[in-house]
């Protein structure tokens, strides 16, 4: 009896074979891989989303943790579920609120995503002005426009804690 082999040519298969490593096929991809808020009011709060698309074959856990000193910064998921099937997303709100300050602040935070195959960073950035100084370039002009993808969550509150940047919106509170 003649036994044949026939290969299996599924697109996993065929680029696993390629590559070698199964985990070639296993990851997630953040967009955008950078939030930058530019330029802000003190006393306000800003929000932008951000979209965690699981790339691999396999459907994956994933689990997003603030840094400790997170001095105004909140990250808020869309879902209850910390589990992306393949080619699917998930979304997530990252919230900055500006707090009062004497001269130049900058905002520089790393949010981690851990993954079941990877560990990666999102850098957020912010620049916050005095009130004097944001009121001086306002009425001036030089103050560059927010960028497009930033919402002002609330411009006249002192938020004291990042869980109120963004009042109860059924969103999820990751610590």
């Amino acid at each position: 009896a003649v036994v044949s082999t026939q290969s299996t040519g599924t697109s996993s298969v065929l680029a696993a074979s390629k590559r070698k490593q199964v985990t070639d096929l296993r990851g997630f991809q953040v967009y955008p891989p950078e939030v930058s808020f530019g330029v802000l009011c003190p006393k306000g709060s800003y929000a932008t989303t951000v979209t965690l698309k699981n790339v691999g074959i396999d459907s994956s856990r994933f689990q997003i943790k603030c840094p400790k000193n997170r001095d105004g910064l909140a990250v808020r998921l869309h879902t209850d579920t910390n589990f992306v099937a393949a080619g699917m997303s998930v979304k997530f709100d990252v919230c900055v609120t500006a707090e009062d300050v004497s001269e130049i602040g900058h905002v520089a935070h790393d949010i981690t995503v851990v993954t079941e195959t990877e560990i990666f960073k999102l850098p957020v950035r912010a620049t916050i002005l005095p009130v004097q100084e944001y009121d001086e370039r306002s009425r001036s002009g030089t103050l560059k426009k927010l960028p497009v993808n930033i919402k002002i969550v609330d411009v006249n509150s002192m938020a004291t804690t990042p869980t109120t940047v963004s009042g109860s919106m059924g969103y999820k509170v990751v610590a």
